[in-house]
């Protein structure tokens, strides 16, 4: 159960795959071994990653495969590395599947690094990667703009601002709001979002993807074609400004009535004056 929990944080840092240093921070697993990976390339540890790839694989074919990767990647030592992407999506099933995106940095050119790791073998093991020379960062091919973009990029981010405006509203309002019981959970469950609904940003098509769960139901980053930007259902949110006069009359205090209490002389003592 606690690493589910930290598949859906992770999960969650799709949308933020621009700020490779909070990746980092808080896939610290994920992107190690995706560097890990890469070393083994580099350093033409052919035997090593083919231990890594799921054993299903045949692994004739991956060492003839690793012949054209190992020829894009240089022997010598990048000049640095910055983290894109790292996520993990879980089915009900149990079998995760996690994506790490690194850019690695060479005097002549940059490496975009992918590699899917997957656990339906019984074991985490390499299910795909991929090695594509760039002459530019992607971050400068793919840099974000309004210039020239068309009604559906408009659209996506209208969308995605109100949701996530939505979210701070009910996040605000739930923290000051006095509710006695789980009050930390409602602020959690504020900032939910269902679903997907993503442009890409270069080319303005539009996709979606309903099973999803987000911490902020809004997101932004980049693949390998390019910036994508996505908005998500602020149903947490929504949730809580639906419930919120239920969960505050159910945290009120009860009304205090005023009771008269006798004591057995004051009767005593009504008595003989009525008599």
């Amino acid at each position: 159960m606690k690493q589910l929990w930290k598949s859906a944080a992770v999960l969650a840092l799709l949308g933020l795959t621009g700020c490779g240093w909070l990746i980092d921070r808080m896939a610290p697993d994920e992107v190690q071994n995706g560097k890990s990976y890469f070393e083994e390339i580099r350093q033409r540890q052919i035997d090593q990653i083919l231990q890594s790839f799921d054993p299903s694989y045949d692994k004739d074919q991956l060492r003839s495969q690793l012949g054209n990767v190992l020829a894009l990647v240089p022997q010598g030592v990048p000049l640095g590395v910055k983290t894109l992407g790292a996520s993990t999506e879980c089915k009900a099933s149990g079998v995760c599947t996690k994506l790490i995106i690194l850019e690695y940095k060479y005097p002549d050119r940059w490496i975009l690094f992918r590699v899917t790791v997957s656990n339906q073998s019984g074991q985490d093991a390499i299910t795909n990667l991929t090695v594509q020379p760039e002459s530019l960062p992607l971050a400068s091919m793919r840099r974000f703009s309004l210039r020239g973009k068309g009604l559906p990029n408009y659209y996506i981010l209208l969308i995605a601002l109100l949701s996530v405006g939505i979210s701070i509203y009910a996040l605000v309002l739930c923290i000051r709001a006095p509710i006695q019981k789980r009050k930390w959970l409602w602020i959690v469950i504020t900032i939910l979002g269902i679903g997907k609904l993503g442009v890409e940003w270069s080319s303005g098509e539009l996709w979606s993807k309903i099973p999803y769960l987000s911490i902020l139901p809004l997101g932004w980053g980049f693949d390998s074609e390019s910036p994508f930007v996505y908005a998500s259902l602020p149903a947490g949110a929504i949730l809580f400004l639906v419930l919120q006069r239920r969960l505050l009359r159910a945290g009120a205090p009860l009304p205090q009535t005023n009771t008269v209490t006798s004591t057995p002389i004051a009767d005593r003592a009504e008595s003989d004056s009525a008599q």
